[in-house]
């Protein structure tokens, strides 16, 4: 199989939620083409939903050497450190990790200014933190981000 049917497999295995044999898959894809990126995110997904958080972590890590500049690869890896957050008990490492996903979710937002999903997990974070004004703002944001999407759709698709 090429790199492309192994990550077209994988990405049917992560669909159905088969996600450790959707990561052999997408590991697979990755022995062929280390340098194929939508495998990393793909992979990170798969590890999310299984609570494997650092080798996510890793493979988004990987993914942004090869796309800095892609910001979906940003919003996962802020998923990742706010999972982090939640499963940690030490209130200082857990403050630690929601800033850091804070500044992750920013810029994913900051390469996709109408990225709705960023603006809600951002909201997240800041009601953790404490920031409900900020929480807020940016769930009225990303609200508004999806209405103006939708918008658009219908005028595009009549």
């Amino acid at each position: 199989m090429s790199p492309e049917e192994l990550f077209e497999e994988g990405a049917f295995l992560l669909f159905k939620q088969q996600f450790e044999e959707a990561i052999q898959y997408f590991s697979r894809a990755l022995e062929a083409d280390p340098q194929m990126t939508k495998a990393y995110q793909a992979r990170a997904a798969a590890y999310l939903k299984l609570e494997r958080l650092d080798e996510a972590e890793a493979d988004l890590q990987q993914a942004l050497q090869f796309e800095p500049k892609n910001p979906r690869l940003y919003f996962r890896l802020g998923q990742v450190f706010y999972r982090k957050s939640q499963l940690t008990k030490k209130e200082e490492e857990r403050k630690a990790l929601l800033e850091k996903a804070l500044e992750i979710f920013n810029q994913a937002i900051d390469l996709e200014p109408l990225y709705a999903a960023a603006f809600m997990a951002r909201s997240q974070v800041y009601r953790d933190l404490g920031e409900e004004e900020l929480a807020d703002f940016d769930l009225d944001k990303a609200v508004a981000v999806q209405r103006e999407t939708a918008k658009a759709r219908k005028l595009v698709d009549f």
